[in-house]
Order: C-alpha cells, then structure tokens, then sequence
C-alpha cells in the first residue's frame, strides 16, 4: 500500500492539504487553458478544405460582435468590428457586404421614449451595406429600440426587383414585424404578427413573443420567416397594391404549431430556416443541438447533430456537393459536413458565430435534397455533454473572456478550495 508523505499530516490536516493541492493544479489548468487558447481563428479539421473563402457573423459574448472572411486555412482575410453585435454578413458582390447588426447606446443618446422606458440603454439595429475594401458604410436602414437583448435586428434579405431595382426585407424582433424597404427607406409594406395571431395577455408590448429570426424572399411576393418561439416556419404572400396600406399579406404555415405555445413536435426554437429543391427546407434546430432537412410534409430526412456533436446550432447551408456548412454556435466554430454526415473542415472561430455563408454567396434553392444526394445521418447525442455544454455556454456570458471554456476546472478549483476551508476549520477545531 502506498504511504502518504508524513508532511501531509493525518486525517483533517491531510483532507485539507489534499483539497488545497488539488485546487492549486485546478486553478493551473484553468490558467494554461486561458493562455493557450487561440486570439484568432483556427482550422481544426481539414480533411476536405473548401476552395472559396467564408463570411461569418460573430454576435459576441459581451458587446464584441464582428464580421469576418476567413479564408480556407483560417485566416482572417477581412474583419468589420464597429457594432456590437453582429447576427448576420451576406455577400452583395465584389467588395460588398451587407451587415445586420446591433448597437447598444446608453440612456442619454437614445430617443426620448426609451431614456425612462424602465429598461438600461436602447439598441440601435441597422441594416448595413459595408464595401469591405475600405469598410465604409454606403447604405443603411436604422431604428432604435427598447434594449439589446431580444430586440435586435437578427436578419434582412437583399433582392431586386425589375429594372435591378434594389430591395430589402427585415425582420424586426422587437415589434413582432416584417417589413420591405427600398434604397430611399421607404416603408413598400410590413407585416405585424399581431395581424394574424393573437398576442397572450401575459404579455407585455416588449416580451420576447415571437423572435423573429430570419427572413428569406423565395420569389416575388412571396417571403419564408422564422417565428422562433412559435417553432414554427412560415411563408408571407404579399400581394401587390397601390400603397403600403393596400397591400394584402397573408400567413401559409409551413412547418410547426403555429402558435405561442409548447415546444413543437419536429422544431425547437430554430434559426435561419433555408429552402432547398423539391420544397425542402434546411434548418438549424437549435434547442435540439441538430440541424434537420424536412420534405414538404414535414418530415425528417436527414439529420445531424446532437449534443455530443453540436451546441445550439444557429445556421446551416446545403451545397451544390451535397455537403453542408454548419454554424454550431455554442461551440464556437463552423463545420462542414460531407455526404457521410462527417464533419471534413472545421473552424474555431470564437465569439459567438451565428450564422456563416461560404462565398461567392448564399441561397440554396438549387441545391441536392437529401433524398436526392443519398446524405447520410451524423452525430451522436450525450445527456452529460448537453448540461456541460449549457454551462460552459453560460460561463462565457458571465465570466471574463477567456475564461468562460474553463469552466470545468475552475469549478473543480472553487469545490477543492472549498473542501479545503472546511477541512482545515475541523483540524483547527481539534488542535484548539
């Protein structure tokens, strides 16, 4: 049997000096994990590296929201770091982006109704068309609102209409609305869901009701939109009129209850729904850790993911090859997964990512079903990994960056020392 150094002491004294030790080497993995993470993005996997560069919008932990290219071999090639916030970075041609981002300013500098409105600060959400050259703002739409959280502007879809004219819709999350704009900021039409559903009486005018999401414009007049805390999808028909207020929009449930409700059967506070061919629609199923392809009866064809693979992902993209890119938002990174549902490039990006498009741009209306392409499931589920991974998440919300991945040791560190406190106040009792 192996024998204790005398030093150690016996009993209370050696429990105490056993926990100090042990909260010692916690607290230096902790350290070594905090100096060793990387400042800038790293490829982690590269078994198959993609041949174009990738936009990703990082929203931040803590007001360090950015956009960025990275190129194959994770290099950041370009970087936009002005807001504080950034949920979304669409590609609108050579030397153009567009950038959907959110401010937050401080009681004094936002508008009268929102100094006093019981709430800290304001937000100022704004669509931005940034030429990534110089990283000057060329266009941009803006409204305040009541605060950052749950009412930001999480996305907008550029399209044109004729004569190349140019268009925008957005969703805007804190007054449960979709709305159209051209390049003069002319409201062209909007859609409340106060509308079509019914608001509980529970609820407040700024309660996080819907989360709108994401808005894609699928043809003319007709617009895909998440209603993230609905778990539903659903599809806008505008028609035309004469006159913002003459135009008829109605509501065509795709997928989802379809109301303010319990969990859904098939998705679970989603993001950045995508239409594929054939009416399939590719979607990142956040609070299930997977992102699923669903066929036009809403049923599952393929899937990837779970909490042993994936984090809260926020945005996923099908490609003409049948792989798919996959922003897995709590982990930190971007994956792309090939025909086998294996993942064959992999970036940690840090900072939140939410959502990421491989250039020259996104859409992927054209793209194999994964009935067609015979994709493969991936990933595989753990319950332990889920809970760690909430609280590692969780962590990077509250403590100083760098620290948040740690977690695990620095709870080891706070028990040991704990132990160590208790131990040594009954070794003091007994010498006493």
């Amino acid at each position: 049997m192996t024998r204790l150094p005398d030093w150690l002491g016996t009993g209370h004294e050696r429990r105490a000096k056993l926990f100090a030790c042990f909260a010692v080497v916690s607290l230096a993995v902790a350290t070594v994990g905090v100096l060793a993470a990387p400042d800038q993005p790293r490829v982690t996997v590269a078994d198959e590296s993609p041949e174009n560069n990738t936009l990703v919008a990082l929203q931040g932990y803590k007001n360090e929201g950015r956009a960025v290219e990275l190129s194959p071999e994770g290099a950041v090639v370009w970087e936009y770091d002005d807001p504080d916030d950034v949920f979304d970075v669409e590609a609108l041609g050579p030397d153009r982006v567009q950038v959907s981002t959110a401010d937050e300013r401080p009681d004094a500098e936002c508008p009268a109704r929102y100094r006093n409105d019981g709430f800290e600060n304001c937000v100022l959400n704004s669509l931005r068309v940034v030429e990534q050259s110089n990283n000057e703002v060329v266009w941009n739409y803006s409204w305040y609102d009541a605060e950052l959280h749950e009412h930001e502007l999480h996305d907008a879809d550029h399209y044109t209409v004729a004569n190349g004219t140019d268009r925008w819709v957005l969703v805007d999350m804190g007054n449960d609305r979709v709305f159209a704009v051209n390049r003069q900021h002319e409201i062209l039409w909007e859609w409340n869901a106060t509308d079509t559903y019914e608001m509980p009486d529970r609820m407040g005018p700024e309660s996080d009701w819907t989360h709108m999401n994401d808005v894609d414009r699928l043809r003319p007049g007709v617009f895909q939109v998440s209603l993230r805390n609905f778990d539903t999808v659903i599809e806008l028909h505008v028609e035309n009129g004469s006159s913002p207020d003459e135009r008829d929009v109605t509501v065509k449930p795709v997928v989802g209850p379809n109301q303010f409700a319990g969990k859904g059967d098939v998705l679970y506070e989603q993001h950045n729904p995508d239409r594929l061919a054939d009416g399939h629609l590719l979607v990142a199923d956040s609070e299930h850790d997977r992102v699923v392809e669903l066929n036009r009866s809403g049923e599952i064809v393929w899937e990837f993911g779970g909490s042993a693979t994936l984090n809260w992902p926020r945005d996923a993209d099908r490609f003409s090859n049948g792989h798919t890119l996959v922003t897995d938002s709590y982990n930190d990174r971007v994956v792309e997964v090939d025909e086998n549902g294996d993942i064959v490039w992999a970036v940690e990006t840090g900072g939140l990512p939410y959502e990421a498009d491989r250039l020259p741009g996104e859409g992927s209306s054209d793209r194999p079903t994964a009935t067609d392409a015979d994709l493969a499931d991936g990933g595989r589920e753990s319950v332990v990994e889920r809970y760690l991974g909430y609280a590692v998440a969780i962590s990077k919300y509250v403590l100083p960056t760098g620290m948040g991945g740690q977690v695990v040791p620095l709870v080891l560190a706070v028990v040991s020392l704990l132990g160590a406190a208790i131990e040594g106040v009954r070794w003091r009792g007994i010498r006493g």
